[in-house]
């Protein structure tokens, strides 16, 4: 072999080896042909009936029936109408649902995480904040710090922001129990969110745990009116079904359906539902 033909074969094997590892660093997409036209589907959005509507690498929403979906995507598709489906019935009556169409796994375990009164598993990733505060590690958990991945066609795809149960916070957080840390040093956890705030240079950041914590009840104490005009006192830890959990003062606790309640009553337990979706999803 000639030195011009060994110049030309470093060459090649150059672009072979770096189109590998392009390749090999773009997220796995499904491929779909349908009427003619072939799609890479990169996630799937809402399963509605017998259609599925996906989304593609060039970020384009189509609608297929579910039976042209390959096997891999109609497992998926099966598994996303059947949470979808869940917490629709679930919220159908008393309209407590906030959960779209499109939803998110992360919109769905917030929704279930309020509603259902189970505690919240947050996922930090970031750098230790050069200013500290008592009782725990300040840490600013960014998107920047999450897998950089490209689809087949080199372009961003948006960052994978649930870890197991774990859903990432985005932003300054003080984690308790975490110990000492150098500055600027990269750290990962996954916590309890405590739903509690703290002050820090005059702003109200979420204060994170270690260790598993209990549930917020979900509207605390008051009085509830029913329908018929009888009054109550108690607070209300979850819904599920469309059936509340309420717990009174001495600790006893009884279950109640919520579409017997008044409808002012109803739109509290809603306009809380909402506030507390809209705060967990602004720290995504």
């Amino acid at each position: 072999m000639n030195h011009l033909s060994f110049m030309r074969f470093l060459i090649i094997l150059s672009a072979t080896f770096f189109s590998c590892i392009a390749l090999s660093s773009a997220q796995r997409t499904e491929r779909l042909s349908y009427k003619g036209t072939t799609y890479q589907i990169i996630e799937i959005l809402d399963v509605t009936d017998d259609k599925a509507s996906l989304r593609t690498t060039d970020n384009k929403t189509i609608t297929v029936p579910v039976r042209f979906l390959s096997s891999k995507l109609r497992v998926k598709a099966e598994n996303l109408q059947k949470r979808l489906k869940k917490i629709r019935n679930s919220n159908t009556a008393t309209t407590l649902s906030v959960v779209k169409a499109n939803a998110s796994e992360t919109e769905i375990a917030i929704q279930q995480s309020i509603i259902q009164g189970t505690p919240l598993k947050r996922w930090v990733n970031g750098t230790v904040a050069n200013k500290q505060i008592k009782g725990g590690l300040l840490v600013i958990s960014s998107a920047t710090a999450l897998d950089f991945k490209l689809d087949r066609d080199g372009v961003p795809l948006p960052p994978k922001k649930v870890k197991g149960s774990a859903i990432f916070m985005n932003g300054l957080v003080m984690i308790e129990g975490a110990g000492k840390k150098s500055f600027n040093q990269h750290v990962e956890y996954i916590a309890w969110d405590t739903g509690q705030r703290i002050e820090h240079d005059g702003q109200q950041i979420p204060k994170l745990s270690l260790k598993k914590v209990e549930a917020q009840l979900l509207v605390n104490e008051r009085t509830w009116t029913n329908s018929g005009g009888n009054k109550l006192i108690a607070s209300l830890a979850s819904v599920i079904d469309g059936v509340g959990n309420f717990q009174r003062s001495d600790d006893t606790e009884f279950k109640y359906p919520i579409e017997k309640l008044s409808e002012d009553d109803q739109k509290v337990i809603s306009d809380i539902i909402k506030k507390r979706y809209n705060d967990l999803r602004s720290t995504l």
